[in-house]
């Protein structure tokens, strides 16, 4: 048996250094950060292909960055490919908006680190919430303490959480 299998599990997202589409005519770039030197390279990699950038910072918060992203996508033309760079909590709802305006699987590269920020579903109240890499939280909902699962769901853009002990679901002292 490989320990690949084992090590990283199927629906555990991975993120290839992939090169962008040298193909595309236009390319969007989306980053958590200032991302002005990956604006730069990726520039300089794409040569005459149109680039456009948008940066967290520069929005008041991120529900104005995905209006904004929203409406490039409505007016968006085939040959157009989105760059999502930052936290899993920031690209994957990103990821979820581009999927709803048409965009397909391929023409979506996307770039974090495993260590920042997540989601996590918790199957008990139904309720994502960012969380750490660390292993255990309190759902902000329900109070339940959650194990956090090395299973991953793209729709929702969150890892599973579940009941960390069945016998002790609150963390509540046992006589």
């Amino acid at each position: 048996m490989s320990t690949t299998a084992t090590d990283h599990p199927f629906s555990v997202p991975r993120y290839p250094s992939g090169q962008p589409s040298l193909t595309a005519t236009e390319h969007l770039l989306v980053t958590q950060g200032t991302g002005r030197d990956d604006c730069a390279a990726l520039a300089a990699q794409l040569g005459r292909a149109r680039l456009t950038h948008l940066a967290l910072p520069d929005f008041p918060n991120l529900a104005a960055l995905q209006l904004v992203l929203s409406a490039q996508l409505k007016d968006a033309r085939v040959g157009l490919r989105l760059d999502l760079r930052g936290e899993e909590a920031f690209v994957w709802p990103l990821h979820a908006l581009a999927r709803a305006a048409g965009l397909q699987a391929d023409e979506i590269l996307m770039s974090s680190n495993p260590e920042g920020t997540r989601r996590v579903f918790c199957v008990h109240c139904a309720t994502c919430q960012p969380a750490t890499s660390a292993g255990h939280l309190t759902c902000t909902q329900c109070g339940v303490m959650l194990e956090v699962r090395r299973h991953f769901s793209q729709r929702l853009g969150a890892y599973l959480g579940v009941c960390a002990d069945a016998d002790q679901p609150y963390q509540e002292v046992q006589p």
